[in-house]
């Protein structure tokens, strides 16, 4: 039973997403298939869970399905492409037919009947001749300006089937291409329920990646604004992402959380192995479990046994081949390698049974070569000497044994060996890929097998090939996204050691193309304190920043934020990584034209001190704020005083007014200024503010600063 599906849910991670599918099913038991599945979602990560209904799932497993459907299904791209061509191949045919009639007027010329011999040669009507060449001139013309006309009407068409098949590509990946569509289908066993059912399948697929960015609005004073979370989507998974709850996670989904496996080390007798997790053993009763099954196979019908090949001329007889294989097998030299090597190598194991967890070996096989360890030293003295012992016969009995074995031979045939350890492969532990073993006498095991997602297209008459081939398309179109340029100023997501989740606040759409998307996610609750600094010293320009406090439960990721102020655009700028909390971080938002900041400087010289010993510098700093917004600004100035590392020299900051502060510690990443000071003040709205510092530097009076008294 064929079940369509519904997208409803994408969770995109650093690398790929997990998408979630909704269907209904009206009074299905046992196997349902959900159709419509993208190519190229990993097998492995098939999941289903009842939603709604009272059965349960008992197994899901990926499958193909094919979808032969009409014209009305082709995209308008595909549709538009396919017109453009065929109107392309129309003109090559009328091209070709006008050359092929051009070059049959060009060989169009006058005859005259043969002559017979004696008779005189006849007269040339000059008039036919005439209307001759002009019929072919004139067709001709005719032919040569349909061929003008339609080289022309080809170029446009050969730019339009280009411009047709350009679109064709940008188009989204998910759209029907082809009349036959190969898809993967989810095949769910279900167990009895009544009524409708509602069924979620998870997938997980590649092909799908997503950066942050960030738009602040921010209203005319700069107090107050909204900061709202966007994210550029890419995905080329082969389907639409229409009208989904979109999710985007920091997390990466390849990264490894198993926890690891400590082996410790102990000092004593050698013991086993733990068994592996995967290890289970069979339980009691399973083979009376298919006794029935046993006895009815048994009892099957057999087709006649082959002739047994006669035996070459000069074979000895049957009998002579037994006593021939009693030798054999009472040589305690020629046999010791062959026993050497059965016990050094364990039989191959056999497959698990169908309850078990694969790899699970049976413990009665073992038994016997646990019992071949433990034979006595009487009857293994051929076993020690395959092992470089002293070759003993084999009837010598246990005392001459030991008188001529040396000590790690008798401590080998008194101690018993220890089981060999039977570890299933890699192949066995892969529960996805297993499947029961056929009736025979396999029967009821777990085996690899062939796919039968596989062997399901090749019973619709699908080539493997082909088959083989949509799947590398679509491995190739993600590896498109993993190559895809990130968009100006973006950078991968990443919150250091924690992971977040965004959730979009409404449904979005992200169609499958290798192109960025940018959807809406969130507002993001921040609070926002504007500032304004300037540096006279170096330039009369005043900067606004905001600076910005994380209040959301959500780290706020690293990416560019385009600011607005009001209806105007301001600049993009860089937003840090900010955690959720107190962090504050500062964003520049570039030149305030309307505060204005004049500098100016005095200095003089004067003597000092009781008898003239020293000489007074004082320098005079003047600074002229002004205020043209319509709302007070809070404005830090920032100068620096002179700095001396001479003990003759000292420095006194004599007056100073509105005070200023010491602000000498590290600032933006830089190391730290001495001498740095700061005026934090605000300038009320339309008004002016002046602000006054008197730094005297004295040194002694028969001395002068290298490079001049005057410090501006």
């Amino acid at each position: 039973m064929n079940v369509a599906s519904q997208l409803e849910a994408v969770t995109v991670y650093a690398r790929g997403a997990v998408c979630t599918r909704v269907a209904k099913v009206s009074g299905a038991t046992g196997r349902v298939r959900i159709i419509g599945l993208p190519l190229s979602l990993a097998p492995g990560s098939l999941r289903a869970r009842v939603v709604a209904g009272t059965a349960r799932v008992l197994d899901v497993r990926p499958g193909y399905e094919v979808e032969l459907k009409g014209e009305a299904d082709l995209s308008a791209e595909v549709k538009a492409h396919e017109a453009a061509v065929a109107e392309q191949a129309r003109l090559e045919r009328a091209q070709a037919r006008v050359q092929q009639e051009i070059g049959e007027l060009q060989h169009v010329k006058p005859t005259f009947p043969p002559t017979r011999a004696g008779e005189p040669p006849r007269s040339a009507p000059v008039e036919a001749l005439l209307k001759a060449a002009e019929f072919v001139s004139q067709e001709l013309e005719k032919r040569f300006a349909s061929r003008r006309a339609l080289e022309q009407q080809l170029k446009d068409a050969r730019h339009e089937v280009e411009l047709k098949l350009k679109r064709v590509h940008e188009a989204s990946s998910a759209g029907r291409a082809q009349r036959a569509r190969l898809t993967r289908a989810a095949v769910v066993t279900l167990s009895e329920a009544a009524g409708e059912l509602e069924l979620a399948i998870e997938y997980f697929v590649a092909g799908a990646r997503w950066v942050p960015s960030y738009a602040l609005s921010l209203s005319p004073n700069l107090g107050d604004g909204v900061l709202s979370l966007r994210a550029a989507v890419a995905q080329s998974t082969g389907e639409d992402w229409s009208q989904v709850k979109l999710s985007l996670s920091t997390a990466a989904l390849d990264r490894r959380t198993a926890l690891p496996e400590l082996k410790s080390l102990r000092i004593g007798r050698a013991q086993p192995p733990p068994q592996r997790s995967g290890w289970r053993e069979p339980p009691p009763g399973l083979d009376e479990l298919f006794a029935g099954f046993d006895a009815a196979w048994a009892e099957r019908p057999r087709p006649p046994p082959a002739p047994k090949p006669q035996a070459p001329v000069g074979a000895p007889p049957q009998s002579s081949r037994a006593s021939m294989k009693e030798q054999a097998r009472q040589a305690p030299a020629a046999a010791a390698p062959a026993m050497t090597a059965a016990f050094a190598a364990p039989p191959p194991m056999p497959a698990p049974m169908s309850n078990s967890a694969p790899g699970a070996p049976p413990p009665i096989r073992a038994q016997p070569m646990m019992a071949r360890a433990r034979m006595s030293a009487k009857k293994s003295a051929g076993l020690l000497g395959g092992f470089g012992g002293s070759g003993a016969p084999a009837d010598a009995d246990e005392a001459s044994l030991d008188e001529a074995a040396p000590e790690e031979a008798r401590a080998l045939a008194a101690e018993p060996a220890p089981a060999p350890q039977l570890e299933p492969g890699e192949a066995l532990l892969d529960y996805g890929s297993l499947y029961l073993e056929e009736p025979g006498p396999g029967r009821g095991r777990l085996v690899t097998g062939t796919d039968p997602a596989i062997a399901f297209a090749m019973s619709l008459r699908i080539e493997v090939s082909q088959v083989l081939v949509l799947v590398e398309s679509s491995q190739r179109a993600a590896a498109q996204i993993d190559q895809l340029p990130l968009p100006p100023r973006t950078s991968t997501p990443s919150a250091g050691s924690f992971d977040y989740r965004y959730d979009c606040a409404a449904r979005v759409d992200v169609p499958s193309k290798p192109a960025w998307t940018v959807v809406p996610v969130t507002d993001a609750e921040v609070g926002l304190q504007a500032a304004y600094a300037c540096v006279p010293s170096v330039e009369p320009q005043v900067y606004r920043t905001v600076k910005v406090h994380n209040r959301s439960k959500h780290a706020l990721l690293r990416g560019p934020v385009d600011v607005t102020l009001g209806d105007e655009f301001l600049l993009t700028a860089d937003l840090p990584l900010i955690a959720p909390g107190s962090r504050v971080a500062q964003l520049g938002l570039g030149v305030e034209e309307a505060i204005k900041v004049a500098r100016k400087t005095h200095f003089k010289e004067t003597p000092g001190g009781l008898l003239g010993g020293s000489t007074l510098l004082p320098h005079d700093v003047e600074i002229e704020l002004s205020n043209r917004l319509q709302f007070p600004a809070q404005v830090e100035i920032r100068e620096r005083v002179p700095v001396s590392s001479d003990d003759d020299v000292k420095i006194e900051e004599a007056k100073v007014e509105p005070a200023w502060e010491k602000d000498e510690a590290p600032r933006d990443g830089e190391a730290a200024v001495r001498g740095a000071r700061v005026w934090r003040v605000t300038v009320p709205a339309s008004a002016k503010l002046n602000l006054y510092a008197q730094v005297v530097v004295r040194i002694p009076s028969d001395q002068m600063l290298v490079g001049g008294n005057r410090r501006s």
